[in-house]
């Protein structure tokens, strides 16, 4: 009676408002014209059914509540965003081990420049490294 696909079609030609797209499938009188209260009835839950199975819902109209819609309703699913938490956890830590090498050395060099020295730069850089390399392996153990 009611092509799944035919109705699906349709639903993929329309937007979603407000997290669902329907189609009107018709008036129960016009649908069922030759049935009982009774039949209408269980045809309307066969139909309910055959529309369950492809994930829609059949829903009844606001203003006509004798008019059938087939609805598509928006999935929502919970998004893991534990990977972000975790990427910038390790940005973090790769720019704190590039900066412990690295800001000992300038300083070094600043000071030679402002004392007239020349061994301050190259001492940063003997003990900025090996504390970045000390830090990198402590952290990496955890």
């Amino acid at each position: 009676m009611f092509e799944i696909g035919t109705i699906r079609s349709q639903l993929n030609e329309l937007a979603f408002q407000d997290g669902k797209r329907a189609v009107s499938l018709g008036f129960v009188a016009e649908l069922f014209p030759d049935k009982s209260p009774a039949e209408v009835t269980t045809e309307i839950e066969r139909l309910e059914a055959q529309l369950r199975k492809q994930e829609l819902i059949l829903e009844r109209g606001r203003e006509e509540p004798e008019e059938l819609f087939a609805v598509q309703a928006l999935k929502y699913r919970a998004i893991d965003l534990s990977w972000i938490a975790n990427g910038i956890q390790w940005v973090a830590k790769i720019t704190t081990v590039a900066l412990e090498m690295f800001v000992p050395a300038v300083i070094g060099t600043w000071l030679d420049q402002k004392l007239g020295t020349h061994f301050l730069g190259v001492l940063g850089l003997v003990v900025g490294v090996p504390l970045g390399v000390w830090h990198l392996m402590k952290m990496t153990k955890r």
